[in-house]
């Protein structure tokens, strides 16, 4: 239902084309002129667009342009969006041969797993080209990619999905942040403590104050002092340069407490909500996929990148 909803709020690809255009030249016409459109055709895109989101992206000057502030800030996240469904139709484009994977992963995944993972199989499948397609929250459509690597909340998993692990919540923050701080030297801590809350997750901490009797209150987001990241990356990185205590699934947590730029004063504090999932195989139809498939399967039961402390 949410996913329905979020797709119903999406403007236009056009109006955002046009926007992006406009924004980037600061002109209507020079924005027409690229995009083989009218003048009057972009004027109108910027139009409707504007009345989409409810706020002026221009200000109309005799002969030239101004971003608003509004559109300022939308500027970004446009031209974000417009490159990833680029990049995502390029990859599309490219899979020619039997021996092109596109495997579609969250982007702090790749980073702390699956990079390594798909060196190593490159290695014993030296034929075999692999595009890794990262993600930033939200799932694409099946025909994206052959293979594709979700974090599911336990309550959702579906049987057209395979499990691969579960891990379990790890409280992290840098050792100079905990010398600053006065060290964390139990949960009785963390409502003093300047949390990390990832974007998309900002239940994480509320569920851990609650585990340990804490006011849900000093977990909120939105409380002085915290900072928000929209990727379990950033988080780390933000951990790591020591501004404050992140709560991540321990995957992404090993590599920074295995070379000392993190520390775990708390340890684990409770289960992951989210399962990290592999696509069904049933519909791969290249011999590389389907060995691709079976590698990630086998390392993950073999070696889950969980943490142990």
């Amino acid at each position: 239902m949410r996913e329905r909803t979020m797709m119903q709020d999406l403007p236009p690809l056009n109006y955002l084309r046009s926007f992006e255009a406009a924004a980037r030249m600061l002109s209507f016409t020079e924005a027409a002129r690229e995009l083989h459109l009218t003048q009057a055709a972009v004027s109108g895109h910027i139009r409707a667009l504007e009345q989409h989101i409810g706020g002026p992206l221009f200000v109309r000057h005799p002969r030239s342009l101004t971003l608003t502030s509004l559109g300022n800030a939308y500027l970004s996240g446009v031209q974000q969006a417009l490159q990833q469904v680029q990049q995502a139709t390029h990859a599309i484009l490219r899979r020619r041969g039997a021996e092109r994977v596109v495997i579609s992963c969250p982007v702090s995944l790749v980073d702390h797993w699956l990079a390594d993972l798909v060196a190593r199989f490159g290695v014993q499948h030296p034929g075999a080209a692999v595009t890794i397609h990262g993600r930033v929250w939200v799932d694409e459509p099946p025909e994206i990619a052959d293979i594709i690597l979700t974090n599911v909340h336990e309550e959702t998993l579906d049987r057209a999905s395979l499990p691969l692990w579960r891990d379990q919540l790890v409280a992290v923050c840098a050792p100079s942040y905990q010398a600053q701080a006065g060290g964390l030297s139990g949960p009785q801590d963390l409502p003093r403590a300047r949390l990390i809350h990832s974007l998309g997750r900002t239940d994480v901490w509320p569920q851990v104050f609650r585990s340990f009797g804490l006011p849900v209150a000093a977990a909120d987001p939105g409380a002085e002092g915290a900072c928000q990241a929209n990727t379990f990356g950033s988080v780390i990185a933000l951990a790591e340069a020591g501004q404050g205590v992140a709560v991540v699934p321990g995957v992404f947590a090993r590599a920074g407490l295995a070379a000392g730029r993190l520390m775990a004063p708390l340890g684990q504090v409770g289960p992951c909500p989210w399962v990290c999932t592999l696509s069904d195989s049933s519909l791969l139809t290249s011999d590389a996929a389907r060995a691709l498939h079976r590698f990630i399967q086998a390392e993950a039961t073999s070696a889950p990148p969980v943490l142990n402390i």
